[in-house]
């Protein structure tokens, strides 16, 4: 065996207990009480908890945005995550007008190969289809390991954000090739409205970035997304969702038979 974790408390999704667990080759080969085998490492994990690594598959490090760059760069964003038990991090590189998706993907690997502390992988974000180009570039980024894509319904002044025909054609094509499409969903009009009378009114503190996006105004997109992927029959991912009622939409949606899924 390649590693021996003796007396730790095993957590699994329904249980915990005391016992030793012997990985060989990356992956667990045996666990049980007092295991005689020979280990080229042994590790004494009595009094502590032995879990699966954990997996964040919404990060994103070193992003360019709004004229600054996201706090954690791949090293100390990787670093931090070691420290929390996350063993793999997905990142959202974002493709702008002009750049291809594994030109993208391999400049951030590049960086990684180098600074990151755990296993990590990638979903893209497509902001612009190159005239078509990205659709066609999409099966060669699925066979490459991409196996999801990102589109935003906001950031529409910083070029971001997808139209409705953008977004059905992305949806139509990841479910075309087994692939997964994750969805920003807000209103991005709403919200320009109420950043425009919270700017004259001075009210520029962090909570009025919370006011400017009350829970509706993602609701309707939330619904937007469900409706849309529901007629397409084409499976959602709908990321960090935060109100009830495109939750309640989405909880519809799955009793119906559709595939959409959520994050917290």
């Amino acid at each position: 065996m390649d590693l021996l974790i003796k007396g730790g408390t095993i957590v699994t999704p329904t249980e915990s207990f005391i016992a030793d667990v012997a990985v060989k080759d990356g992956k667990i080969a045996a666990i049980g009480n007092e295991l005689q085998v020979n280990a080229k490492k042994v590790v004494d994990a009595a009094g502590k908890l032995v879990l699966p690594g954990a997996l964040d598959v919404h990060t994103h490090l070193a992003m360019p945005f709004g004229g600054t760059v996201s706090a954690d760069s791949y090293l100390s964003g990787t670093r931090a995550a070691a420290c929390g038990g996350v063993t793999t991090v997905f990142d959202y590189p974002v493709q702008h007008t002009g750049e291809t998706i594994i030109g993208l993907i391999n400049s951030k690997k590049k960086i990684l190969e180098k600074e990151a502390c755990v296993d990590y992988a990638f979903h893209c974000c497509i902001t612009d289809l190159n005239g078509g180009a990205i659709l066609d570039e999409m099966e060669l980024a699925v066979e490459e390991g991409i196996t999801s894509f990102k589109c935003f319904l906001v950031y529409k002044k910083e070029k971001m954000m997808v139209d409705d025909g953008t977004f059905a054609r992305l949806l139509l094509r990841t479910k075309e090739l087994g692939a997964m499409l994750n969805v920003h969903a807000e209103n991005p009009d709403f919200i320009d409205l109420n950043i425009e009378k919270f700017l004259k009114e001075g009210k520029t503190s962090p909570w009025y970035h919370y006011l400017s996006r009350p829970e509706y105004v993602e609701a309707e997109a939330d619904k937007r997304v469900v409706h849309w992927a529901s007629h397409l029959e084409a499976p959602v991912y709908i990321v960090h969702m935060a109100d009830k009622d495109g939750l309640e939409a989405c909880i519809q949606a799955k009793k119906e038979g559709h595939k959409v899924y959520v994050e917290t």
